[in-house]
C-alpha cells in the first residue's frame, strides 16, 4: 500500500482498536479544543506503547488542509464524524495554534521572472519508457567530479512533515509542489521565486510538464489541475474519480493529445474502522484530452462490487474492490498501448487484476493482456490491527503491489523488454510481443507491506539498478536485504550488490517511543526512493536521509550526503531534512536536487528542497 493521506491512515489504525471514538457529535461533552485533543487524541498521540501514532508536535507540522481533509473526506473520517463540524475545525485550529498562513515575502521573489520552458526532467521517470536516466548532455556530473558536490541552497517547503512530490526542471526553473497547497516555480541557480500558486487541494502526485507548456498535477481530491508554467496561471481541473475513494497516487502522463490519469484508492484506510462497509472502490485509469480535460475513456481495474455477506459485527462486506495503480503509466508509443501496475485487493473475492502488469490500447482503454504475479492478494490496513479487525479478508495476502513504474528496455539483440518491480523483492522481465510472458524473473529483496522494490528503478539500457526498501521489522525468519543492486538486462543475473547498514543502534520500541523528532540513529535505513541514472553514476536515496552516489560498473560510493539536518534556507523558513522516499535526486546541468523529508510509517519527517552544485569540473 502507498502513502494514504498523508500518514494518518497509520495512526488511526493504530489508535482505533485501543480507543474507539463512539460519541454522536450531539452527545459529547462541551469542552475546550485542548480538553477534546486529550479526551480523543491523546492517548494515541505521544503514547510510546502505540508505535505508529506520531505524537502531537509532529501533527502540527502539517497544514490545516491536510488534517481537515483526513477528519471530513479522508481515512480518520469516522472519527471526525464523531466529533463534528464545529469540532473538526476547533481541533484543526488548536493544532494549528500559533502558525500564520504562509505567504512568500518581496524579498523571496526573483528580479527576472520570465521562464525558459525547454524540458530537462518533465516527467516521473524521465522518458516515456520510465528508464529513470538522463539523457547524455543533460548533467555534467560524472564519476569524476561527483565528490565536489556541494550544497548551494535550500528552499523550504512550507507547513508539511512530507517532500514527496517530484518536481520538473527546465533550462532555468524548478517547479515544485508541496503537499501543504503551494506550488513554487523557482529559479533553479539561486532557488529565487518566480511565481507562486496556492492550489484548491494539497497537491499528491509527480508534476508532469506537457509539449503545450502546461503543467499537470494530481490532488488528494482525485482532480487533475493543469496550469500554465510560464505564470502559474490555473488553466482547467478536473475531476477524474471513478469510485467514491478515488485517490490520486501516480502522475498523470501526456501522449499526443492524451493524458493518461492512474487512479489508486484510500478506502484500504478506511477498513480499520469496524463499522465501514469494505470495500467498494477500486483502482483504474482515466484519459483525457489535454487540451480542456474533457473524458475520453476509463478503464476499471475490477467490476462493481456487489454485496458478498457480512462481518462478525453484521457490517456488510463487498467486493471485488481494490487493484490500485500507484505507480506512473508507462507509454508504448510503438505498439500505442500503455502499462499499468496495480495493487493488492482490499476485499474478497480477489481478482485476476491484482498485483499485475496490464497492457491497454492507447486509443480505447480496452485490454490487450495482463500478467498477474501473485493470485488472492486480498488486504487491507484492519489486518494490521491486533487481532485483526473484522474488515481484515478471511484470506489475508501479503500486500505485494507493483509500486514502481514499468520500463521498457532493448536487450543486447535489440528485443524490448518490459521491466516490473514488487514489493515482494521480485523483478520481472515480461515479453510485450507476446502477451507478457515471463523472459527471465528474479528474487532480491526479502520483500514485505513496505519492503522490496517500491518507487521505481533506472537503467542505462545494460544494466537494471534496483533500491531495495526491506524495513528491519524483528520478524522471525525474515532476512531483510536493504540495499542497491545491479542486474544484467538480458537475463536478470546479479551484477553487483551494495547492502546498505543502519551504522547505529537502536530497536522498534526505542525509536517509536524517542522524544525527539530526530533521533541519532534512524530505525528505518533501506532505499525506496527512485533512483537516478546520470551518465556513469547511479544516486540512490536512504530512509535515513542519505544520498549516495554510487559508480554503475562497481556500485562504489564515491560521494554521500547527510541530509537529515537542519538548514538555513532562501526563502527565510525553519527547515529540517528528514527520511528521503517517493521521489529520488534529480539533475540537470551542475547541479543535483533533492527533497527531503517523510514523516509516514514513523520515518523522519522534513520540508528541505536540497540544491547541490559541482564545485569543481576536474578533480
Amino acid at each position: 500500500m502507498r502513502g494514504v493521506s498523508v500518514w494518518l491512515v497509520l495512526l488511526f489504525a493504530a489508535c482505533s482498536s485501543e480507543s474507539e471514538v463512539a460519541a454522536t457529535p450531539d452527545s459529547l461533552p462541551a469542552m475546550t479544543a485542548a480538553e477534546r485533543y486529550e479526551a480523543h487524541c491523546a492517548g494515541c498521540h505521544g503514547n510510546p506503547d502505540i508505535k505508529r501514532a506520531v505524537p502531537k508536535e509532529m501533527l502540527a507540522r502539517l497544514n490545516p488542509a491536510q488534517i481537515s481533509f483526513a477528519l471530513t473526506n479522508g481515512t480518520m473520517k469516522s472519527q471526525g464524524d464523531a466529533l463534528g463540524t464545529s469540532g473538526i475545525i476547533e481541533l484543526v485550529e488548536h493544532l494549528s495554534a500559533g502558525r500564520t498562513r504562509y505567504a512568500p515575502s518581496p524579498e523571496d521573489f526573483c528580479e527576472t521572472l520570465a521562464i525558459d520552458p525547454e524540458p530537462i526532467v518533465s516527467r516521473w521517470g524521465i522518458s516515456p519508457s520510465n528508464t529513470a536516466h538522463l539523457p547524455a548532455g543533460s548533467s555534467t556530473i560524472t564519476s569524476e567530479n561527483v565528490d565536489t558536490l556541494e550544497v548551494q541552497w535550500v528552499f523550504g517547503l512550507p507547513d508539511v512533515a512530507n517532500a514527496r512530490s517530484q518536481p520538473v526542471i527546465t533550462r532555468d526553473t524548478i517547479v515544485i509542489a508541496a503537499t501543504s497547497g503551494h506550488l513554487f516555480a523557482l529559479d533553479r541557480h539561486r532557488g529565487c521565486i518566480r511565481w507562486h500558486r496556492v492550489l484548491d487541494a494539497p497537491p499528491r502526485t509527480a508534476i508532469t510538464l506537457g509539449g503545450s507548456e502546461v503543467l499537470y498535477v494530481g490532488d488528494v481530491e482525485a482532480h487533475v489541475n493543469a496550469f500554465d508554467v510560464h505564470t502559474g496561471d490555473l488553466i482547467w481541473r478536473r475531476d477524474v474519480s471513478i469510485t467514491e475513494h478515488s485517490f490520486l497516487t501516480g502522475a498523470a502522463i501526456e501522449h499526443e493529445q492524451i493524458l493518461i490519469v492512474p487512479l489508486s484508492i484510500y478506502e484500504v484506510g478506511l477498513a480499520v474502522d469496524p463499522e465501514h462497509e469494505c470495500c467498494r472502490s477500486h483502482g483504474g485509469i482515466v484519459a483525457l484530452d489535454v487540451k480542456d480535460g474533457t473524458h475520453l475513456w476509463t478503464f476499471h481495474t475490477t467490476e462493481p462490487a456487489t454485496r458478498q455477506g457480512e462481518t462478525e459485527h453484521g457490517v456488510p462486506s463487498w467486493g471485488p474492490s481494490g487493484a490500485p495503480i500507484w505507480s506512473t503509466p508507462t507509454i508504448d508509443a510503438e505498439r500505442r498501448v500503455v502499462y499499468v501496475g496495480t495493487g493488492q485487493n482490499a476485499s474478497q473475492p480477489a481478482t485476476s487484476t491484482s498485483d499485475a502488469i496490464i497492457a491497454l490500447d492507447l486509443d480505447t482503454g480496452a485490454v490487450a493482456w495482463q500478467f498477474q504475479a501473485i493470485a488472492g492478494d486480498a488486504y487491507n490496513i484492519a489486518c494490521d490491527q491486533r487481532p485483526p479487525g473484522p474488515n481484515c479478508p478471511k484470506w489475508r495476502g501479503p500486500d505485494h503491489d507493483f509500486g514502481a513504474a514499468v520500463m521498457i528496455v532493448k536487450d543486447s539483440r535489440g528485443h524490448d523488454l518490459l521491466i516490473a518491480g514488487q514489493k515482494s523483492g521480485d523483478v520481472y522481465a515480461l515479453d510485450p510481443d507476446n502477451d507478457g510472458t515471463i523472459v527471465w524473473q528474479n528474487k532480491v529483496g526479502a520483500g514485505s507491506a513496505l519492503g522490496g522494490i517500491h518507487w521505481g528503478m533506472a537503467t542505462n539500457g545494460r544494466m537494471l539498478f534496483l533500491p531495495v526498501a526491506d524495513p528491519p521489522y524483528p520478524i522471525p525468519g525474515y532476512r531483510p536485504k536493504p540495499g542497491l543492486y545491479a542486474l544484467d538486462v538480458d537475463n536478470g543475473e546479479m551484477v553487483w550488490d551494495h547492502p546498505v547498514e543502519r551504522g547505529c543502534k537502536t530497536n522498534l520500541f526505542e525509536y517509536f517511543a524517542r522524544e525527539s523528532l530526530y533521533p541519532e540513529c534512524s530505525f528505518f535505513y533501506g532505499l525506496s526512493a527512485q533512483p537516478l541514472g546520470v551518465n556513469d553514476l547511479v544516486f540512490s536515496a536512504g530512509l535515513d536521509g542519505r544520498l549516495r552516489a554510487h559508480d554503475q560498473h562497481s556500485g562504489d560510493v564515491l560521494w554521500q550526503f547527510e541530509s537529515r539536518r537542519s538548514f538555513t534556507a532562501v526563502n527565510g523558513i525553519e527547515t529540517h531534512g528528514g527520511s528521503i522516499d517517493v521521489a529520488g535526486a534529480l539533475a540537470a546541468g551542475d547541479f543535483l536536487y533533492s527533497q527531503s523529508g517523510y514523516a509516514q510509517f514513523g520515518q523522519l519527517p522534513g520540508n528541505a528542497l536540497i540544491a547541490f552544485k559541482v564545485a569543481s569540473l576536474s578533480r
